[in-house]
């Protein structure tokens, strides 16, 4: 099978699940492969998802697009999958759902949609009509994947037909993860003593992730706790926003007590910084960075909004508060950080929860299901020429 995979300048949350799927998959037996949209405006940074990709083992195929649908571009993947002759072709995202629909169609390829989300924008008018074609390619494909009961619910409403929803939550190497070696350590790079705790929120800086509640909740949390008990707080990632959430660090006078780390390539380096992981997305599939934490032993505490509320258990592996709730999630983080015996108890529950609910071998045997279902005769539009494929092609 072929992942259809847009162009990114960084592994962020969603590029790191598709790395680790594809992982499973041939290590399961499978030619299972990355087709990338290389973007050319991205420069040398267009290099780095393929670069990741090839790291870890996984065959890579680029398409080269300058940024816009093309009939060009959908010539050179049309040829692309002729040559490739997968059995299953599965999209990753807006853009890629829209090219990998039209293209399949003609070819009479099965077409499986993984959907990790929306992004839901106000103000750009480009992104909202890729998100109006995405939903017409979910009620037309072979296939959808969710991550969360929150978008399967979601779904049933847009009209897409349930024999076609598969629940699928992502899945980790729970005990790769464990044994990944620190590279570095953040806190002493920092100056952070030990014992002070160190809240954090590890997300692209866009306007979905909710960075601005992460700020009000860690300057209230600070008002609240006295002394060594007092947080310091990490903003982990890079994006568009950086500016504009420096400045409102500033305003909120957090001063030394408030760091912006940028992208940090080894995610289990950023996640071993801190006491508690924070979470305020505005949208959500299911937050990878939420299983990963927990996998580490750190608590989090997120709103509850799409995944979020599939993974977390209240008060058992962690806290959850209503979506865009500044109150309760400035609450919530100043109980956590003034209470180091619960941090500690939620961190126990949260890695049982990621090792029996979230392991990579459970994602990849229900994808398989999925993948054969759609490989039978009658199941895509139009009987497969070729059959699913155990063995690598080269």
């Amino acid at each position: 099978m072929v992942h259809l995979i847009q162009s990114s300048p960084r592994v962020y949350g969603a590029e790191r699940c598709i790395l680790l799927e594809l992982v499973s998959l041939r290590q399961r037996g499978h030619d299972a492969r990355a087709l990338i949209l290389s973007e050319a405006r991205m420069g040398p940074d267009a290099a780095v998802l393929p670069r990741a990709f090839e790291s870890a083992g996984i065959p890579v195929e680029q398409v080269q697009t300058l940024g816009r649908v093309s009939l060009g571009l959908l010539r050179d993947l049309s040829r692309t999958l002729r040559r490739l002759r997968p059995d299953v072709v599965q999209s990753h995202s807006l853009k890629t759902d829209v090219l990998g629909f039209l293209v399949t169609r003609p070819l009479s390829l099965p077409f499986l949609v993984e959907l990790h989300g929306w992004l839901r924008p106000k103000n750009d008018r480009l992104v909202r009509a890729y998100e109006a074609l995405d939903r017409a390619v979910l009620r037309r494909c072979e296939g959808v994947l969710v991550l969360s009961t929150a978008y399967q619910d979601e779904l049933r409403g847009l009209g897409v037909p349930a024999q076609r929803t598969h629940l699928l939550p992502s899945g980790i190497d729970v005990e790769c993860l464990r044994r990944t070696p620190r590279r570095r350590d953040l806190r002493a790079e920092l100056g952070i003593p030990p014992q002070t705790p160190v809240v954090g929120i590890v997300a692209r800086l866009s306007p979905e992730k909710g960075h601005r509640d992460f700020l009000h909740a860690l300057h209230v949390a600070r008002s609240a706790l006295p002394g060594e008990t007092a947080p310091v707080g990490l903003v982990i990632g890079d994006g568009p926003l950086l500016p504009e959430l420096q400045e409102e660090g500033r305003r909120l006078g957090l001063g030394d007590a408030l760091h912006f780390t940028g992208y940090v390539p080894e995610v289990a380096d950023a996640y071993r910084a801190l006491s508690v992981l924070v979470s305020c997305s505005l949208y959500e599939g299911l937050p990878l960075n939420l299983i990963e934490a927990m996998a580490l032993s750190l608590p989090v505490l997120a709103m509850a909004t799409g995944g979020c509320a599939d993974i977390v258990v209240p008060e058992r592996t962690g806290l959850l508060v209503p979506r865009g709730d500044r109150e309760a999630l400035s609450l919530a983080l100043t109980r956590l950080c003034g209470d180091p015996a619960l941090r500690e108890r939620l961190g126990a529950a949260g890695l049982s929860r990621a090792c029996e609910h979230y392991s990579l071998s459970a994602w990849a045997q229900g994808a398989e299901a999925v993948y054969q279902r759609l490989a039978e005769p009658g199941r895509g539009p139009r009987r497969p020429r070729w059959r699913l494929d155990r063995k690598p092609r080269g």
